[in-house]
């Protein structure tokens, strides 16, 4: 342990650059410090609140000087959430942090990759700042009554939020109309006898889902769930989910439908989608449309496409639009039978879906069925595993697209990669406004020597 700082010892220092989760980093002693809500090229004073051997946790307290380029945060809820990371920074240098990001990774954990000469396109901008088509937040009582909100990250403070600005209107409009009726009904947690958990709501042109998630299912949900339909004829669905203990997921294996339909419709790219509330779905659409075209505008037609990590099918059914034939595999049971109700609504026939883990389907695939042209991961945050690379690095595809939401994990399965294929570009796109997450696509091609 360093003993040379103590927790609630105040310290100056400059930022000289931007961390992976949006806050500022400086030194001291050769002391990497991270400083929560500075910006680069600010001088601040923080306040410790953990010592590491080689780094300190700090919190900002005052500015002595402040960047030209720090915006006051539209949200009054940005110093107690914690969720908008970088709001109070401009927007176009939040879309120049997310790309230095994605260098900064690639620099860290890639051997084998020339980045100053690999081509990264600039971050493609979200145009919408009430982009969240979903939210999902806890109940709380409170010393106000119920209460929807979140917790302050590391901690177990909560943060009463009645307007969340970063999510659709109908969306917040929806949550303020469910609590009114839920207090009317004296309902509450678990804390004062009661069974709520979560509310999950999902909205999705002019369609939206509301699932409870409960301790426990009690009848007045039939009450509840009548009352709030007739209050907004936009809900088309009411459902609950009772979790398993200690499950990392909100939603238990079953989600019942209380009242109303078992699918919400969406479209993208003319695509019809049908959504059950478990399914995944991008939180920001207008993104997602234009990372798919990208995807889609780049692969050549009637070509094989392996499309792993699949979820409900989007891209999959999208490309198989100009493909031979598309061979989709998710885990996810739940996902693939959302998938293959997409693909009979509309009218696809040249895909198969497969349940299963990819690490099971994919080698056996590739070893007896298919040859795929082109591969599309979508993984999640975790990345790909050994397995997977392995196969990757067999098959002989001429185009992988590898679409990531984490930076240094998608650095580190491009260092095995490279083995086979060069990195044709990468993009990053802002599906997160306000926060230091970054999504990227890659497109990587199998090197001559290999063809």
């Amino acid at each position: 342990m360093n003993d040379n700082y103590t927790v609630g010892q105040e310290i100056k220092l400059e930022i000289r650059k931007m961390g992976i989760n949006g806050e500022g980093i400086g030194y001291i002693n050769n002391i990497t410090v991270f400083v929560y809500g500075a910006m680069e090229k600010e001088v601040v004073y923080a306040s410790i609140k953990e010592v590491h051997d080689n780094y300190l946790v700090t919190s900002l307290l005052s500015i002595e000087k402040k960047s030209k380029l720090r915006v006051e945060p539209f949200c009054k809820f940005f110093n107690q959430c914690g969720a908008c990371t970088i709001q109070h920074i401009d927007y176009t240098m939040q879309l120049k942090i997310k790309r230095n990001i994605l260098i900064n990774s690639l620099r860290k954990y890639t051997k084998n990759l020339d980045v100053d000469n690999t081509k990264i396109y600039l971050t493609v901008p979200s145009t919408e700042i009430a982009y969240r088509n979903k939210s999902q937040m806890p109940f709380r009582d409170t010393n106000f009554g119920l209460s929807l909100g979140l917790y302050e990250e590391s901690t177990n403070k909560f943060v009463f939020i009645d307007n969340c600005p970063i999510e659709k209107d109908e969306v917040n409009q929806i949550k303020r109309e469910v609590l009114t009726t839920l207090i009317k009904y004296n309902q509450s947690t678990k804390k004062n006898g009661g069974v709520l958990k979560y509310l999950v709501v999902r909205y999705l042109n002019g369609n939206a889902q509301v699932t409870f998630v409960l301790e426990e299912y009690k009848d007045i949900f039939v009450k509840i769930a009548d009352e709030i339909m007739a209050k907004n004829s936009d809900i088309r669905t009411v459902a609950y989910t009772i979790p398993k203990k200690n499950s990392v997921s909100i939603f238990g294996d079953e989600v019942n439908i209380i009242k109303g339909v078992n699918y919400i419709n969406g479209s993208i790219l003319g695509l019809k989608v049908k959504l059950s509330p478990k399914s995944f779905y991008q939180l920001n659409e207008v993104q997602s449309e234009k990372l798919y075209k990208e995807i889609y505008d780049g692969i050549d037609e009637n070509k094989v496409v392996f499309d792993g990590y699949s979820g409900i099918g989007v891209l999959g059914l999208l490309l198989s639009r100009k493909s031979k034939h598309v061979y989709s595999v998710d885990f996810s049971s739940d996902s693939i039978k959302n998938a293959r109700i997409n693909a009979r609504e509309n009218e696809v026939k040249n895909i198969t879906f497969f349940s299963d883990k990819i690490e099971n389907r994919f080698p056996q695939l590739i070893g007896e069925e298919i040859n795929p042209d082109i591969i599309i991961l979508d993984p999640p945050r975790s990345g790909l595993s050994d397995q997977v690379i392995k196969t990757i690095l067999k098959s002989g595809a001429n185009t992988v697209y590898y679409i990531s939401c984490n930076t240094s994990t998608l650095a580190k399965n491009l260092n095995e990669l490279l083995e086979k294929y060069d990195v044709s570009y990468m993009r990053p796109y802002d599906f997160f406004m306000e926060t230091a997450l970054v999504e990227t696509v890659v497109c990587l091609s199998l090197k001559e020597s290999y063809r």
